[in-house]
């Protein structure tokens, strides 16, 4: 979210209450624009103010700062923003004192003292235009265009018990926490940074549909962050949107500031993505149509052009130059394979063998840069003190995809994948065997590709990174009302036998009606609270789908909380839901982790509802349904079923409430 610091006297002073006029004035106008933001009274963490002030000035989105009088403070404060940041600084005054001679030339709002309130709209409106233009507002970069403004992120410490956080939710693959994370980043200043670890976390997972979410935020946070369009490139690619995947690179190009390695990366997924459409203009033929197809599809030389340029971007990219360097490969041998094909492509023959000739140079030459580049990346690795083990593995079997372009002995081509091979994991066999199986399936390099064949094959069963687990068709979320605790007033679920019957019914109509809409696999998830949550866990496991199991605190706390009141029956149905569903546990006691404790209106109980939703959206289904036991009805308390309702439909999910008004009408003895 777009964050505001603002700048002003305090109190009353020359006749303005500056209080006043930030209560009726601009926190309307941040409300109505959907920016949040205050002073530096707000700290309330232990610290040094002066510290927490400059880190706002340079990291804040929008800095307001009302120059009604000649305060030392705010033109202090306006003066280190205008120094650090060129844009997003807006101005208001009442007119009651000379307006400084040096700020006479800038915009700015004036609002009447006696009635700030009635500036709300007009204030709103700038305010909007101002974040969401990027108009140099600054004298100081106005005067030095040159000047380069500091990074807001130096300033913007990510807590580490956040970091500790996205840390153990990564080496748990909790796909579902870092998800939950990223949206609770995003209500801190330091909210850039913050998406940015758990993006790169999700990203290490290939997680990339919470990935997707995390980057657009980080994105939307700042437009032109290299990182953000340069990960969304990889992500849309993933995921199949070859156009955003497109966009996102042409953005990462025609920004300022990205380094030769990121730009060479960015044309290496340019690369890529044209790469997947032409495999798909062949896929599913095969011999002499596979061949003339792959040869003459445009594609292949969108490809080759954009890994070229990759390469030459940075000579120390030899992905790319490796990639280039094989797509010449098959489209050299496919020519000289097939003479007649390649000649009647162009209007002369003389065109046709110019054509091939500059082909075979261009890779000539480029196997011996290549070649040099690997070697490059070789010798660093060798001084690193510290080195990761798979750069090492990606070197050496890029070192064999090298030779398989130019070697002419298929035994010692096979040898050297053996060698690459020999402690890797399944996934990076699984990349070799792929990029073989597109040589075997257009005919080149044949006798080589046969060798190494038989090395693949001898590696099957290769273990690995941990199997990704099935995509269900369907996630049912469940939500509901527990057991009314003694002396509630009005009833809402009666602890009887014949409220309890009801509730199940309900729940296991809807269940069915749930399956009935899918072949494939469904998976349910919710809380473990007496009453509709152990009923709905209850239903599924009697119905065969799959449950897990959510609880907001350790076992028994969470019974003490939401069980232990409807009595020892309950209990032992817990107890017994525990024993067979391993419960996941999100916090130790009530109290939220530090980074979060000041968030006002939020607490372990609206967490835990995110939380289960975030999990649930993790896994990927095609569709999800939240199984809603309300009676439409507020919560007892902090989050509640009323508040997964909330939460499930502001993203458009679909709800299915069950008539939870019916269950107080068989309250009995």
């Amino acid at each position: 979210m777009t964050n505001a610091f603002i700048v002003r006297p305090f109190g009353v002073k020359q006749g303005v209450d500056f209080d006043k006029v930030e209560a009726q004035l601009i926190q309307p106008a941040l409300m109505q624009i959907g920016v949040e933001g205050g002073t530096t009274t707000e700290i309330v963490e232990q610290g040094n103010i002066r510290e927490d002030m400059f880190r706002m000035l340079v990291g804040a989105d929008l800095v307001i700062a009302d120059v009604s009088i000649h305060n030392a403070n705010v033109f202090y404060e306006l003066g280190v923003r205008h120094g650090l940041r060129p844009n997003a600084t807006f101005m208001l005054r009442a007119n009651i004192d000379e307006f400084p001679f040096d700020l006479r030339t800038d915009r700015y709002l004036a609002y009447d003292l006696s009635n700030p309130a009635a500036s709300v709209a007009p204030l709103a409106a700038a305010l909007k235009a101002t974040i969401d233009s990027d108009r140099v507002d600054s004298p100081v970069y106005q005067v030095l265009p040159s000047l380069r403004p500091p990074d807001p992120a130096v300033l913007r410490v990510v807590p580490g018990e956040f970091r500790e956080a996205v840390d153990q939710a990564e080496a748990d693959a909790c796909c579902g926490d870092l998800r939950l994370l990223a949206y609770e980043a995003r209500k801190f200043d330091w909210a850039g940074e913050g998406l940015r670890l758990v993006g790169r976390a999700q990203c290490d997972l290939r997680a990339y549909g919470g990935a997707r979410e995390t980057y657009e935020w980080l994105r939307d946070w700042r437009a032109d962050d290299p990182e953000a369009n340069q990960r969304l490139a990889t992500i849309y690619q993933r995921l199949g949107d070859l156009t955003k995947s497109n966009q996102a690179i042409q953005r990462v190009i025609d920004a300022q500031l990205p380094s030769r390695r990121e730009r060479a990366e960015v044309f290496a997924l340019r690369g890529r993505n044209a790469k997947m459409r032409w495999r798909a203009s062949f896929a599913g033929k095969s011999g002499q149509e596979a061949r003339e197809t792959a040869l003459w599809a445009p594609e292949l030389k969108d490809a080759l052009t954009a890994y070229a340029e990759g390469f030459a971007q940075d000579l120390n990219h030899y992905y790319s130059g490796l990639n280039a360097l094989s797509l010449l490969c098959i489209r050299n041998e496919l020519a000289q394979a097939m003479p007649d094909f390649w000649v009647n492509q162009f209007d002369t023959d003389d065109l046709a063998r110019a054509e091939l000739d500059a082909s075979l140079a261009q890779f000539q030459q480029l196997s011996g840069a290549v070649l040099l580049s690997l070697h490059s990346s070789e010798e660093q690795l060798r001084r690193q003190t510290r080195v990761d083990p798979d750069d090492v593995m990606w070197t050496r079997i890029s070192e064999a995809d090298h030779a398989l372009l130019v070697g002419r002995r298929p035994k010692a081509v096979a040898q050297r994948y053996r060698e690459a091979l020999a402690d890797a994991p399944a996934f990076a066999v699984e990349s070799v065997r792929e990029q073989i199986a597109q040589f075997r399936q257009l005919g080149v390099r044949s006798e080589i590709v046969a060798e190494v064949d038989g090395v693949l094959g001898g590696l099957d069963g290769r273990p690995g990174t941990p199997e990704t687990e099935a995509v269900p068709a369907r996630v049912l979320l469940f939500t509901g009302h527990m057991i009314d605790v003694p002396g509630r007033e009005p009833a809402r679920f009666p602890p009887t036998v014949a409220a309890e019957q009801a509730a199940r019914e309900l729940i296991r109509n809807a269940v069915k009606a749930e399956l009935a809409l899918e072949t494939g696999s469904v998976v349910g998830i919710a809380g473990g609270a007496c009453g509709g949550d152990i009923l709905f866990h209850e239903v599924c496991n009697e119905l065969g789908v799959a449950t897990r199991l959510f609880l907001a605190l350790p076992r028994e706390t969470f019974c003490s909380e939401s069980v232990q009141h409807a009595g020892p029956d309950w209990v032992e149905r817990f107890n017994r839901l525990c024993d067979r569903v391993a419960p996941r546990i999100l916090a130790d006691s009530k109290t939220l982790p530090k980074w979060l404790r000041n968030c006002p209106g939020y607490g372990v109980w609206q967490r835990s509802n995110l939380w289960m939703l975030f999990n649930a959206l993790a896994l990927d289904a095609h569709l999800l349904t939240l199984i809603a036991l309300w009676d439409q009805g507020r919560a007892d308390g902090p989050g509640g079923t009323e508040d997964l309702v909330s939460q499930v439909q502001s993203r458009g999910q679909k709800l299915l409430r069950l008539p939870a008004e019916e269950l107080k009408t068989l309250a009995g003895p």
